[in-house]
């Protein structure tokens, strides 16, 4: 009896031991890379998202090149775009590499912006023109996408191992000035409600997209409204500034979505490189590493300060922290 108490005493502590050792490792996926092709390749699965192109494709700036060309080595399973995507009619390289390039054809998850109501209508402020470049792609087609009665905004579930993203695109560009217009009670009743319906599980991202006037749409919304975007949604992206930065929303500092403006790809301003927003998605624990990667160098780093952030899902917001 003695020796099987012992024997039950020496179980229970490798057992203990072993189960430590787990959640060292569950907790430290990312940290242990050394470098950025190490944390792709040992992630679940990638995706990218980029803005603010004006019509420029792989033809015309080496950046988007670079992008290109690092997505296809990532193996990124979709690419979400946040707008003015085309602008000034005449110049259409992206639509002409959006119709020759099968992957980009099938996997392009774009938003409509003032960019794209100028190209396709009267102007940047005739409000939801934009919504026939979604016919470039033949996002009407796609099984995973719900495209509103408006036709400019939109719902989609993408399937990626296992895992489900669940995608919506709002239309909010820079004009009219009135927001009232530009960003109404409609579409902020739609979104709102839609993510409140979402039965979200622990392989379940939420991402909501606007292109916005001011570089952040979450302060248009009323404050219940931003509760719920806030505490059930992992990613709130915004575009229109063309400088990448995080906004830290007031009540959740180090939890919630985050909240980020994607740059530009080949138009950014101030002191920011050009770039897109690389997401590795990582199974155990749940988390998303979120880097801004520059793409007018000729391969891609892994990012610190200010430029890289891990979204624990159902948990904290934190930076990057990676010793190399």
């Amino acid at each position: 009896m003695k020796k099987f108490f012992i024997y039950l005493c020496f179980l229970s502590v490798i057992l203990l031991l072993q189960a430590k050792n787990t959640t060292s490792t569950a907790t430290n996926t990312w940290q242990k890379s050394t470098s950025y092709k190490q944390l792709v390749r040992s992630a679940a699965f990638n995706f990218a998202i980029f803005s603010d192109n004006e019509g420029d494709a792989p033809s015309s700036k080496k950046p988007f090149q670079h992008m290109v060309k690092w997505m296809e080595k990532d193996n990124d399973a979709f690419v979400i775009g946040l707008g003015d995507h085309v602008k000034a009619v005449g110049k259409a390289e992206f639509i002409t590499f959006l119709h020759k390039n099968i992957w980009w054809h099938s996997h392009f998850y774009p938003c409509a912006a003032d960019g794209e109501n100028q190209y396709y209508g009267k102007g940047q402020a005739d409000w939801g023109a934009g919504g026939a470049f979604f016919k470039e792609v033949e996002l009407q087609n796609n099984p995973n996408v719900q495209i509103r009665y408006n036709g400019v905004e939109y719902y989609a579930k993408i399937p990626v191992n296992g895992w489900t993203i669940h995608l919506v695109q709002l239309h909010y560009p820079d004009q009219p000035p009135e927001d009232t217009i530009a960003f109404n009670s409609e579409s902020k009743a739609y979104v709102t409600s839609l993510i409140s319906q979402i039965d979200k599980r622990e392989h379940d991202i939420i991402i909501v997209c606007a292109h916005s006037r001011y570089g952040f749409w979450i302060d248009q919304l009323l404050l219940e409204q931003k509760k719920i975007i806030m505490e059930k949604c992992d990613l709130v992206l915004s575009a229109t500034t063309h400088f990448f930065s995080r906004k830290v929303v007031p009540g959740y500092e180090d939890h919630g979505a985050l909240v980020i403006n994607t740059g530009s790809i080949t138009h950014p301003i101030g002191y920011v490189p050009p770039g897109y927003v690389q997401v590795s998605v990582y199974d155990n624990p749940p988390a998303l590493v979120v880097q801004y990667l520059d793409a007018g160098k000729t391969k891609p780093h892994l990012q610190k300060v200010d430029y890289a952030f891990v979204k624990n899902l159902g948990g904290k917001v934190e930076e990057l922290k990676i010793k190399n």
